[in-house]
């Protein structure tokens, strides 16, 4: 007696809420993306005294790292929401090994890429009081816009993380 309280509709309605939510967080994760890309390209920069101390984004190794897991990281998540919007409007499953295994390196990558983000800004800054033992206001915006585009990144790997997760929620019913 006790099966007939479990019917399949709220399987379903499950099933479709948690699609739903995933994409929520896919667009979520492409907004933290954009808005770190945004802040490192156009904020993040440093100009001293002469013109031979202004510092790029791009002339530094972590923050190059950094835009490159970001632009794969926002490719890859408008492509998946794309792909999930068809999915949910055709009603079509689709890979679920495939996508298990993307979210997971992509939610790696999006970690590395943070956390070489934080590692520089955090050197940069280190380095910055050795040399003054206290920082410009120029060094001051340029470790702020740093550590806001790293903080952007941090969300949106959070956000791929748990896409990652409930990725990984569709595997058994594969099986």
């Amino acid at each position: 007696m006790d099966q007939h309280r479990y019917s399949e509709k709220p399987a379903v309605f499950t099933h479709r809420v948690l699609k739903i939510s995933a994409i929520g967080l896919r667009i979520l994760t492409t907004i933290f993306l954009f808005l770190s890309l945004i802040i490192l390209i156009t904020k993040v920069n440093a100009n001293g005294p002469s013109d031979d101390d202004t510092v790029h984004f791009y002339d530094l190794v972590g923050y190059r790292y950094m835009t490159a897991t970001i632009v794969l990281g926002g490719a890859y998540s408008i492509w998946q929401t794309m792909t999930a919007v068809i999915r949910l409007k055709k009603g079509y499953e689709g890979n679920f090994e495939l996508e298990y295994y993307c979210d997971k390196v992509m939610s790696i990558a999006l970690a590395t890429g943070s956390v070489a983000g934080f590692v520089m800004t955090g050197e940069l800054q280190r380095e910055a009081y050795k040399v003054n033992n206290e920082t410009e206001h120029y060094h001051h915006k340029f470790f702020k816009m740093g550590y806001a585009a790293d903080g952007f990144l941090f969300l949106g790997f959070i956000c791929a993380l748990i896409l990652s997760e409930l990725s990984s929620y569709a595997l058994p019913r594969r099986f």
